[in-house]
């Protein structure tokens, strides 16, 4: 009887034994073919975006040429043609005139820099200036209370008359090896629309000399019409 119950035993344990060999087997096999499904489904995918990566860029970098152009897309690139050309040439427009303004300003001969320049050029080649002041004289703005800092710009101002006409106003520094002074001069403008001067002196400071006023131009007739002999 006990032999028969172990040979049972025996066999009951083989059974048990191969089933769970199968069941392991079988688990292998299925993660197996998982994990080749998975490789093949990320060997077939492509990231996206990326389709078509040849044949897209070659549909975008073509351009056709006008006459394969339908007339709506004629008309459109025609309209983009002149709208970019329309910007250009408005560029150029106001470039050129910010151009005339400056160099209407630094080089016109109504313009502040002009005028300044002329009216130091007279001063320094009086001969009375020369020996009062010395030479070599140079003109600037107002003085900066500072060494270190540059003299400011030309101070100037355009004033109307009772009769509607203009006069230009400006005051400038002169300075020499003897002495300094201060330069006013006042202009009219003429039928030519010209500036003209009305006057143009320099005030010199009392010191070791008394205090002088010497002019340079003086004209009382300025921007009157000229009168002719009859």
């Amino acid at each position: 009887m006990s032999s028969f119950t172990a040979r049972t035993l025996l066999s009951q344990c083989a059974k048990t034994r191969f089933r769970v060999a199968s069941a392991s087997t079988n688990n292998l096999q299925h993660r197996t073919w998982r994990a080749q499904q998975t490789v093949r489904t990320m060997a077939t995918e492509q990231p996206q975006g990326q389709g078509r990566p040849i044949g897209a860029l070659a549909h975008h970098t073509e351009k056709k040429q006008w006459k394969d152009l339908s007339t709506p897309e004629k008309v459109v690139h025609a309209t983009k043609t002149t709208t970019n050309y329309t910007v250009v040439g408005a560029g150029v427009v106001l470039v050129g005139v910010i151009g005339y303004a400056i160099i209407s300003e630094l080089f016109g001969s109504n313009s502040d820099t002009h005028i300044f320049g002329d009216a130091l050029e007279k001063v320094r080649n009086h001969d009375k200036l020369q020996d009062i002041i010395g030479s070599p004289m140079k003109g600037h703005g107002e003085p900066s209370s500072s060494k270190r800092r540059r003299n400011r710009r030309i101070q100037s101002q355009v004033i109307l008359d009772g009769e509607g006409k203009e006069h230009l106003l400006m005051r400038f520094f002169v300075e020499g090896p003897d002495n300094e002074g201060t330069a006013h001069l006042e202009m009219v403008k003429d039928a030519r629309n010209k500036w003209e001067y009305k006057y143009l002196f320099v005030d010199i400071p009392g010191g070791v000399r008394p205090a002088q006023r010497i002019f340079v131009e003086y004209n009382k007739n300025a921007g009157q019409p000229l009168v002719e002999d009859k």
